[in-house]
């Protein structure tokens, strides 16, 4: 009796799930907001905060938030409070804000800054305008941790981050890498191929549903010179800093071989699996890059 109200609780969450995602992002990140638990003290929260970077190897390099004292840093779509955490902890910022579209998220973040005994400023986001109550060139350090991927208008985005940001201030962000293990042997094969699943989808479309959950309604992938492109376009230079990887992706790197082996499987997916090789701390690379899921970038308002 207890498994089968187990499934019935777990079909009815996926039906909710995909109401919520047909409905946008907003609703959809309300309902299935990121790893949230119930943190019950201070050393809960930071022990987490840890996990997680843990599960990507090199993540805490690249968008760090031990480098912040003294400045006004905005966490743009800061979810439960991983990053608002990491950076009341290991930094002095002189303002913290978060922001976020679901305004669940912003519930448990300022829940979760209290068990640290820190505070910061919340605001929600609009996903049509995307506009932030912000006063222009306000803030010295923006932060976007997987977030912009998921945005229903980029360009808007990019503008307000713009707009906020004072001249010579940073904008730190990670978003998803096309070149990774990811997309070429978990979407591509893994989904694809040897799972049967997704296959009448393209691989943009097979990929969104393998990230946050297979109704996710908005999910991209970026080249890294293609995101810069992007990006500058909008009053910012700078330029892909590097990728780290997921545990995930690490452990399915013997499947590659059979990928490769596999004539059904795309020539581009093939090269690529093809022309990793690894660093000394066996990560795989190709072209000198991590090929992990996360892109990382930092500019400078131009």
């Amino acid at each position: 009796m207890k498994y089968l109200r187990y499934l019935f609780g777990r079909a009815i969450k996926k039906i909710k799930l995909s109401i919520a995602g047909a409905k946008g992002s907003a609703t959809y990140w309300t309902s299935h907001m990121v790893a949230n638990d119930d943190w019950q003290n201070a050393a809960d929260s930071l022990d987490h905060l840890n996990w997680r970077n843990q599960q990507y190897p090199g993540y805490i390099e690249l968008m760090p938030v031990n480098n912040a004292d003294g400045l006004v840093v905005l966490d743009y779509g800061c979810g439960p409070g991983n990053d608002l955490v990491g950076f009341s902890e290991f930094s002095s910022p002189k303002r913290l804000i978060g922001a976020d579209v679901s305004p669940t998220a912003l519930k448990a973040s300022k829940r979760r800054l209290a068990l640290h005994e820190r505070t910061a400023e919340f605001l929600q986001i609009d996903e049509e305008t995307n506009k932030l109550d912000l006063p222009d060139e306000c803030v010295d350090l923006v932060h976007s941790s997987g977030v912009l991927h998921h945005v229903k208008n980029l360009g808007p985005a990019l503008n307000e981050i713009c707009r906020v940001l004072k001249r010579g201030g940073r904008f730190q962000v990670m978003i998803y890498n096309y070149d990774s293990l990811w997309l070429h042997l978990y979407t591509a094969y893994t989904h694809q191929l040897e799972m049967g699943l997704y296959r009448n989808l393209d691989l943009l479309e097979a990929f969104k549903r393998t990230t946050d959950g297979p109704d996710c309604p908005i999910s991209h992938c970026y080249r890294p010179f293609e995101f810069v492109e992007i990006v500058k376009r909008h009053g910012f230079s700078g330029d892909f800093k590097g990728s780290s990887i997921s545990l995930h992706e690490l452990s399915l790197l013997p499947k590659r071989f059979d990928a490769i082996k596999n004539r059904q499987l795309n020539a581009e997916h093939r090269a690529f699996l093809s022309a990793v090789s690894f660093d000394e701390r066996g990560h795989p690379l190709v072209n000198d890059n991590v090929a992990g899921i996360n892109g990382c970038f930092e500019f400078t308002k131009a």
